[in-house]
Order: structure tokens, then C-alpha cells, then sequence
């Protein structure tokens, strides 16, 4: 019975010396010394399902817990998500960089090509953070450029079934249509499988959030006016507004980055955030290099001269973001 009692002293007494790095609510904030031996054992027991907590343990060095951070995309769905990527890929880098050629062919007047590129850049930066999301692997890391592809896809289904209800629709509308039910089919398969999967916790500096506030904004904006009010947006801008579609489009695209920035926002972990402020690096960069390319051509002359200065500076905020990690 005695050495009984030595060696229960001796456990105590390993507990009291540490402790000290359990979390916060298993210790007495005045003294962190154990008084209630059986409160003790029912701690120590449960040591194996908070020691990922307790650590602080990284996945990636990216921020995010460890048991918040298991779930990889199956080779299955990396397969499926490349469709998007490919189409979103293609029509981003023809409307960047052939608006002409494409307005041709798809029997559109092709007046307003600074918008086209704009439509180009914000197509484009969706590939391009998808693929660094699929190379990394993880659920984490994809599920909000899968949610702006998703509310691409929804907006862009809402542009098409305007202009075949208002009998203004080319073929390319109804090409379009066809593609984005299967990215929407896609893209809202994934996000209702994932459903019920843990969140990582929040660990970005709070300018980095500031920077995601200003960004939503900007994209709630120029997301609903072109595709709510396409010709009168564009007569604002003083562009001549002939080609619709292209407009809704581009509102589409960018009302992506919108609802993407507003789950940044809740997310606020960098594991999750840091594809998409790729995604929007590259859409305002090639947005700044389109506006500066429209005013040095003589396009109209308010928007490009908007665009041009705010594009920039979102763009370096997010590589000084990039740098330093979200902090």
C-alpha cells in the first residue's frame, strides 16, 4: 500500500512539472498545480486526442492544424476538376489574348475589347489557382476556388438564359450553357460531398483581412453591374455595349472572386485563402497590364483609368500577402 502511495506521489508530481503546456482550460490560471488526483487521470487519459492541438502541429507549414487538414481529393475528382480548368483555360487565354479573332467566330462585333480582355483576366485566374489547389492535393486548399467556380457557373448559366429568353443569343451562348451545366454538375457535386468536413482555424494578420474586405467589395460590385445591367454598365464606362454576352460574362466571372472572397473572409486560415489570392493576383495583374494597354491604344477613357491604379495596388497588397506568409 505504501509503495502504492509513493508511486501515485511520483504521477502526480510528473503531471504538475507539465502541465503547464495543456491548453488553457485545464489549468488554474492562479496556480497550475494539480490538487484533484481523479481530475488528473481523466486529464492525462484524454493527452492522445489534444496533443495535435496542443502542438500546434502544421500540415504543409501552412497554417492549419493537423487533424483539420487529412482529407485529400481522390484521383477521381482531381479527373473531373480538370474540365473546368481546361475550359476556363481556354476561353481565358482567347479572350485575353485573340478578342478579335474570337468575336469572329463566334459572329459577335467585337467593339469593346477592352472589356474582353478584362473577361480574359478574370476567366484566367481560375485555371491557374485550380491547378496549384490540385498539385497541392488537399480538400483545404481547393474548396474555395471550387466554390467561385461554382458561383461562376451559376452566374454565367443566369447570363445564357437571359439572352435566349430576350431572342438576342448566338450559338456560342447555347455552347456555353451546355459546358456549364457539366462544370456547375461538377464543381456542386464536390461542394455537397465535402459538406460536413471540419474548417481549419484562423491564423491570418489582420491587414490581410482588411485586404480581402476591400477586395470583395470591389468584386461585389463590378460582378452584379455588368451582369445585372450589362448595356447600361457599359455606356456608363462609355464603351458601346453591342456585345451583351461578353459582358455578362465578365460579370459572372468576377462575382466568382466575390462570393470566394466572402468565404475567405470566414475562413480566414491561409492554407484555404492562399490559392485564391493567387487567383486574384493574377486577375487584377492582367487587368492592370489590359487597362494600361487600353489607355496607351486610346480606348475609352474612364474605365481603363479606374481599373489601372486599383488593379495595381490590389495586386501588390496580395504579393506583399503572399510573401510574408498571411501575416
Amino acid at each position: 500500500m505504501r509503495r502504492c502511495r509513493v508511486h501515485a506521489s511520483a504521477s502526480l508530481m510528473i503531471c504538475e512539472r507539465w502541465v503547464w503546456w495543456l491548453p488553457g482550460e485545464w489549468q488554474n490560471q492562479e496556480n497550475s498545480r494539480i490538487t484533484n488526483p481523479l481530475l488528473t487521470f481523466h486529464r492525462i487519459s484524454n493527452i492522445a486526442n489534444v496533443i495535435p492541438l496542443a502542438l500546434g502541429k502544421q500540415v504543409n507549414g501552412m497554417g492549419a492544424t493537423l487533424n483539420q487538414s487529412v482529407t485529400q481529393l481522390s484521383s477521381r475528382e482531381r479527373l473531373l476538376l480538370l474540365l473546368p480548368l481546361a475550359g476556363s483555360a481556354f476561353v481565358g487565354l482567347f479572350l485575353l489574348f485573340l478578342p478579335t479573332l474570337l468575336a469572329t467566330l463566334t459572329g459577335y462585333e467585337g467593339n469593346d475589347l477592352y472589356v474582353y480582355r478584362l473577361t480574359g483576366a478574370a476567366t484566367l485566374g481560375y485555371p491557374i489557382a485550380l491547378g496549384l489547389a490540385l498539385r497541392q492535393g488537399s480538400w483545404a486548399s481547393t474548396r474555395l476556388v471550387v466554390v467561385a467556380f461554382f458561383t461562376f457557373g451559376i452566374a454565367s448559366l443566369y447570363a445564357c438564359a437571359v439572352d435566349i429568353i430576350v431572342g438576342r443569343a448566338h450559338s456560342v451562348v447555347y455552347v456555353v450553357l451546355l459546358l456549364t451545366l457539366i462544370f456547375v454538375a461538377i464543381t456542386g457535386t464536390l461542394l455537397y460531398t465535402h459538406r460536413g468536413e471540419g474548417r481549419a482555424v484562423a491564423d491570418i494578420a489582420s491587414w490581410v483581412v482588411w485586404l480581402l474586405v476591400i477586395a470583395t467589395i470591389l468584386a461585389t460590385v463590378f460582378g452584379l453591374l455588368p451582369l445585372l445591367f450589362p448595356y447600361q454598365f457599359g455606356h456608363i464606362a462609355g464603351f458601346k455595349a453591342t456585345d451583351l454576352f461578353v459582358y455578362e460574362q465578365a460579370g459572372a466571372a468576377t462575382l466568382g472572386y466575390a462570393v470566394m472572397g466572402m468565404f475567405e473572409l470566414r475562413s480566414r486560415n491561409w492554407l484555404e485563402i492562399r490559392w485564391p489570392l493567387v487567383m486574384a493576383a493574377v486577375f487584377n495583374g492582367l487587368s492592370f497590364l489590359a487597362s494600361v494597354l487600353a489607355i496607351v491604344s486610346g480606348d475609352p477613357p474612364l474605365l481603363p483609368y479606374l481599373v489601372a491604379p486599383v488593379s495595381l495596388g490590389v495586386t501588390v497588397a496580395i504579393i506583399v500577402a503572399l510573401r510574408r506568409g498571411g501575416k
